[in-house]
């Protein structure tokens, strides 16, 4: 990646800030009191064989434990992008992220995730912040050394801990599908954020493993496996796989090119399925969540052409996401169009 040059007590902040003024500190959003700790169960009904079958009341307790985590992501995410603008507010955006993520890495945030779907739905949140702690710390005024190695250590803390899981614990499926290619996003943005070279490979060996699955047509099975959401699952993995390699490119050039070009056969078959739902349909053996409207494809779920049509000229994705621009998500670390 390419980047161009219970909320906590204000007076918490300030102490982070160190020499921000008063009036600077009230204009910082609301920082969620660190989340050490996260329990739940799957959005998912027992029955259901394919995960494919949503259990209201769970759906509702999940997004209960990661709503208000995503939304701090959200405002990571706009004030780190808000820094790489430049402007007269850059350094005091900058100062904001990095205030706010070392009261969570201060308080060890996230190092006790005490379920399985804890484990597996942590990574693209700890990416999530570690692409709003690279942007920030880059225009921040306000972040001395100490800080700086404390969040780091912190990154790297959550990254390894991750890997660990995914290598030896994760159930099979989840250790080789999208939630594995979330992991090496997360694993992929510590390592660009702290310069972990451990964590840097294994996030290209993600890469591999997931994309490397591929059939022909560049459908994955784990994902075709998922029944009605078949087709949201195969989308869902196409950002962390693009985008990682696309990171990575520098020192794992040939990513995209790994068996027989697994990459861009998953990312043509975005444009493919969604010109004929039928074919995912035929793949995965029932009418998928597009066709009975139960799902609308959104921009941020395409956000990751920006990185792929930055080292690739491709007419065909240029053309399908172009009603979707500007393509945007947090988790990717924002505006994409920024970044690449």
């Amino acid at each position: 990646m390419t980047i161009r040059p219970l909320a906590i007590p204000v007076g918490f902040l300030l102490g982070l800030m160190l020499a921000q003024d008063a009036g600077a500190a009230e204009d910082c959003f609301a920082v969620l009191e660190p989340v050490t700790s996260l329990s739940y169960g799957s959005r998912y009904t027992e029955e259901s064989q394919n995960r494919s079958d949503i259990d209201l009341e769970a759906n509702t307790q999940v997004n209960a434990a990661l709503g208000p985590i995503d939304d701090f992501i959200v405002d990571l995410t706009q004030a780190s992008n808000l820094a790489l603008e430049g402007g007269a507010n850059a350094a005091r955006s900058a100062n904001c992220v990095v205030a706010a993520i070392a009261a969570w890495a201060e308080a060890d945030a996230l190092s006790d995730l005490r379920t399985m779907n804890a484990q597996i739905s942590s990574p693209s949140r700890i990416a999530g912040m570690a692409f709003a702690w690279r942007q920030a710390s880059t225009v921040a005024t306000e972040i001395d050394a100490d800080t700086r190695s404390m969040v780091e250590a912190w990154f790297n803390r959550r990254g390894h801990a991750m890997a660990a899981y995914f290598d030896d614990q994760a159930p099979p499926n989840a250790s080789r599908n999208n939630l594995r290619a979330w992991a090496g996003l997360a694993a992929a943005s510590v390592a660009e954020a702290t310069g972990d070279t451990a964590l840097a490979a294994w996030a290209a060996n993600t890469v591999e493993l997931v994309a490397c699955q591929a059939n022909a047509d560049g459908a994955l099975p784990l994902e075709m496996a998922r029944g009605a959401r078949a087709l949201h699952y195969q989308v869902h993995s196409v950002g962390p796989l693009v985008v990682t390699a696309a990171m990575l490119f520098d020192d794992w050039p040939d990513l995209f090119s790994l068996c027989d070009g697994a990459i861009h056969r998953i990312v043509g078959f975005v444009p493919m399925a969604f010109a004929d739902l039928s074919i995912a349909e035929r793949i995965a053996g029932e009418r998928q969540t597009y066709q009975t409207g139960e799902d609308d494809l959104a921009s941020f779920e395409l956000a990751w052409a920006e990185a792929y049509l930055s080292l690739f000229v491709d007419a065909e994705i240029t053309a399908f996401v172009e009603e979707y621009r500007p393509l945007s998500n947090s988790k990717l670390g924002g505006d994409q169009s920024l970044l690449w």
